[in-house]
């Protein structure tokens, strides 16, 4: 190597070092002057909360940004509408993933998409505030979060409230920490489960009066007797009270209950029919007297025994279930064969059947169960001939899978 050769390569190298000091001092001043930016690495950016952006140039040539990762040690996360001039327009896949750190996020208005595992096994997340704007969901995107706490904010009618009923999240439309019931009127012997929304810890509950009413750590209130009481509960130093009623149980009360909180006015026929076969499983448990004597009292075939006492056989089911039907206009019959009895009920204009009795079985020789079973619901005649026999000229057809889950009678 020449001499000549060695002072071009030395100048180089000279340029080559001041020019990565210059930018250096330059980004350094930059990052000092301007919090929200720092170094640019590849396309990829870091803002001062320690959200890292991920640029995209979309379909027109606008410069837009994606959530990539979070590097910053802050709880409550707030994503801008905006990053660097450019919208801010999706948290990509496993963004927060296994983030044990943050309790919060606020999504910006400019997001329309959630990444795979974006947030998944964030566990001490409690909240997340989602746009209307948001409308895809990756797969796994809130998994692993805590059930008893985790919540979604989002309008009711999004696609974020669609896809948190969906997946068993809880949804409500304000930031505000609070119960799904401040009031809660029910039976001798139901149970029912309040939820705190948005808990910042986990609730400690507590029943003021647990001859009447007592609470499990999940909320499940279990009623006991006629009277009143309160449960609270307490979450982050806040106590959260619901008012609790409890009635006595027969035919009046039951249906007074069951028509203002659980089959509701303004549901669809599918919804109502869905409340009333829950209700059922639920509220009413088989009798076993069948199968230790072999006899039934009378009143097991009726609706009164289903509701006086909760005690029933299938024709005190299916007529307690035509009861409820008939108090919103919506056709049913009770359909019998083979020792047995269950209903058909009329959607729009198509009829299928439905069998409470069978979709509440004997459990683990359990008659006590609570599990709403859905083997029996809305099924063709096609479906219910393997294990259900009728005098199939005697009543409607039901040939129809399709369910119009929007169809309102009245």
């Amino acid at each position: 190597m020449n001499v000549k050769t060695k002072k071009v390569i030395l100048l180089f190298t000279l340029f080559i070092i001041i020019f990565i000091n210059n930018k250096q001092a330059i980004c350094a001043e930059f990052t000092e002057n301007n919090d929200t930016t720092s170094t640019i690495t590849g396309g990829v950016f870091t803002d001062g909360n320690g959200l890292v952006y991920e640029e995209v140039i979309n379909a027109i040539g606008i410069n837009e940004y994606k959530v990539v990762s979070y590097t910053g040690d802050g709880r409550d996360v707030i994503i801008p509408d905006e990053y660097n001039g450019g919208a801010v327009t999706s948290v990509a896949d496993n963004a927060f993933y296994d983030n044990r750190i943050i309790r919060s996020v606020v999504l910006g208005s400019n997001i329309t998409e959630i990444g795979s595992g974006a947030f998944a096994f964030c566990t001490s997340m409690y909240q997340i505030v989602i746009p209307v704007q948001v409308t895809k969901f990756g797969e796994n995107a809130f998994y692993g979060f805590n059930k008893d706490r985790f919540t979604i904010v989002t309008p009711e009618d999004s696609k974020a409230g669609k896809f948190a009923l969906k997946n068993g999240i809880l949804f409500t439309d304000t930031k505000k920490t609070h119960l799904s019931d401040k009031k809660s009127i029910d039976i001798e012997g139901s149970q029912n489960r309040i939820y705190v929304y948005s808990a910042p810890s986990k609730a400690k509950w507590e029943s003021m009066d647990n001859k009447i009413a007592r609470v499990n750590k999940n909320g499940k209130i279990t009623a006991l007797k006629a009277g009143s009481t309160t449960v609270i509960a307490e979450t982050a130093g806040q106590a959260l009270k619901c008012k609790v009623k409890v009635l006595k149980r027969n035919k009046k009360n039951c249906l007074k209950v069951i028509y203002s909180k659980y089959v509701k006015k303004e549901m669809t026929d599918y919804e109502k029919i869905y409340a009333a076969h829950a209700w059922l499983v639920q509220n009413v448990k088989y009798d076993k007297t069948l199968y230790k004597t072999g006899t039934v009292p009378a009143v097991s075939h009726t609706a009164e025994g289903a509701f006086n006492r909760g005690i029933a056989v299938c024709d005190g089911y299916s007529k307690a279930f035509i009861i409820i039907m008939e108090h919103y206009g919506i056709k049913c019959r009770m359909v019998t064969g083979g020792y047995h009895a269950w209903n058909m009920v009329k959607i729009k204009n198509k009829w299928y059947h439905i069998d409470c009795t069978y979709d509440d079985p004997v459990v683990n020789g359990s008659f006590n169960n609570k599990i709403v079973f859905m083997d029996f619901f809305l099924k063709t005649d096609k479906e219910m001939r393997k294990t259900h026999v009728w005098d199939y000229s005697s009543f409607p057809k039901c040939n129809s899978k399709k369910i119009n889950k929007n169809y309102r009678t009245v």
